[in-house]
């Protein structure tokens, strides 16, 4: 926690008063709601992100952590490329079964106000997973079967996602 920061700030959670505050709302291709809280500077910010897919038949919930940084692209600061990385664990109806969902995202962010940005852009997610078969009323498999996946293992799967949302503050 501290008043200022300039440098990189390192930590769990970074509280900086006069630094970066977001509360971010998106979707992406695994799960339609999600909140993150960013918090930091703009070299270094920390994530709490949580979600949830409702949907009868798709349920899933997912709760994580992750580090990010802005790129201003332009010098009023409207523009700017936001890398993140993300790591999320999956609630597909059983806690018996690991299922991490690790993710690099390279977020475009359009700033349209002093309090309102909108944000989009590809992904690259790595999943870890050694559940095999699916629970009533619970997304499964993931990703959905129109996406071309890389499988690293038996337990490891890859593939390009994207993401949307819109940032506060």
């Amino acid at each position: 926690m501290a008043d200022t920061s300039e440098g990189y700030s390192i930590g769990l959670i970074n509280i900086i008063i006069k630094g970066y505050h977001k509360l971010s709302f998106s979707t992406n291709e695994i799960v339609n709601v999600n909140a993150a809280f960013k918090t930091g500077n703009f070299r270094l910010y920390s994530i709490l992100l949580a979600g949830v897919n409702a949907g009868t038949g798709n349920r899933v919930y997912s709760f994580g952590y992750g580090l990010g940084s802005e790129l201003s692209l332009n010098k009023r600061k409207t523009l700017s490329l936001n890398p993140e990385l993300t790591s999320e664990y999956l609630y597909l109806g059983s806690w018996d079964y690991t299922n991490i969902l690790n993710k690099v995202h390279l977020n475009l962010n359009v700033k349209l106000g002093k309090y309102i940005s909108f944000f989009a852009g590809p992904s690259f997610a790595v999943y870890i997973s050694d559940q095999k078969t699916s629970i009533k009323d619970y997304r499964f498999p993931i990703p959905p079967p129109a996406y071309k996946t890389i499988g690293f293992s038996n337990t490891v799967t890859g593939w390009f996602g994207w993401n949307a949302g819109i940032n506060f503050f």
